[in-house]
């Protein structure tokens, strides 16, 4: 069963799935296969022992652990027909996504006037980091990941673009930026390059260093501490920046008399979507002020 997950996961990798998570709780799951079903071939009921081993996880993260071992039955089936495929939706099928924190245009102020004034003895770029890292962020609407792993060479500040590249459901994009967005990646690149002139990334952290996911979000939890979180999290995320930018977007063609089809499919791709489910998490998540910009939407997706 170890063998087929890594040949599982390097297959799905091939394919540009990054699968770190899966990769880890998979494994686990063929080691608890290995423990009590050695030489038996994948089961539902397998599947679900192992989701209810552990005690106290939430029934959204059971849920998606199943679904984890789901996708793996499904490439397991075609090399032994005896494997049985959970069915969908087995755990929580009523489980939906929590409503994200919507960031008002005061807040997204406050949190960069505080990043500017960000002080450390390690790297006179610190303040300048978190204050270009988190503007990109409200104003493009890029995952956190996507904007932490920039190279040099992703900004073109001729063409007013930016390269994303490939990860988690994403295909590989270039995005057309702001004027204002080009002038404040061009200043920060060349104060990054006189600071630091050496290494790839693009954001760099105390020390020359590329920036760590989790200090990242260290620090962006100081910025917006006081800040109360409007969505089902208890607290605010880098992560909602990229709601607000969608929602914000959406919520203004809603106003149009006829919205042009062509902007939501702009919008889907701009965000890295493969389909158009995932784009319209943005508008149902928030029914109430975005109820017009949901409707709409809806009619054209299932057009």
């Amino acid at each position: 069963m170890l063998h087929l997950v890594g040949r599982y996961i390097a297959h799905r990798r091939r394919l540009g799935y990054q699968l770190n998570d899966a990769s880890r709780l998979l494994a686990a799951f063929a080691r608890f296969c290995a423990r009590t079903a050695p030489g038996r071939p994948l089961t539902t009921d397998l599947a679900l022992r192992w989701v209810n081993e552990r005690p106290g996880l939430k029934p959204k993260t059971r849920a998606s652990r199943l679904s984890m071992v789901r996708g793996f039955a499904r490439y397991c089936v075609a090399l032994d027909p005896r494997t049985e495929v959970p069915a969908a939706r087995l755990l929580c099928s009523n489980w939906q996504r929590g409503t994200p924190h919507i960031f008002t245009p005061e807040e997204v102020r406050l949190i960069l006037q505080r990043a500017r004034r960000l002080q450390t003895r390690c790297s006179p770029l610190h303040a300048r980091t978190y204050a270009t890292l988190i503007g990109l962020l409200a104003c493009t609407g890029i995952r956190p990941g996507e904007a932490i792993r920039l190279r040099l060479s992703d900004f073109d500040a001729h063409g007013g673009t930016l390269h994303i590249g490939r990860c988690k459901f994403s295909p590989e994009r270039t995005i057309a930026l702001h004027p204002s967005c080009v002038r404040a990646l061009h200043n920060y690149r060349q104060t990054r390059l006189r600071t630091f002139p050496f290494g790839d990334s693009f954001f760099m952290a105390t020390r020359g260093r590329a920036l760590a996911p989790r200090r990242v979000e260290e620090v962006f939890r100081k910025l917006s501490a006081d800040i109360v979180s409007r969505g089902n999290r208890p607290v605010v995320r880098l992560y909602d920046f990229r709601h607000t930018f969608a929602t914000r977007l959406i919520a203004r063609w809603s106003q149009q008399s006829r919205p042009p089809a062509h902007h939501l499919i702009l919008l889907s791709r701009y965000l890295g979507h493969r389909g158009f489910n995932s784009t319209w998490w943005y508008v149902s998540s928030d029914s109430r002020s975005l109820r017009s910009a949901a409707l709409r939407f809806g009619n054209f997706h299932q057009s």
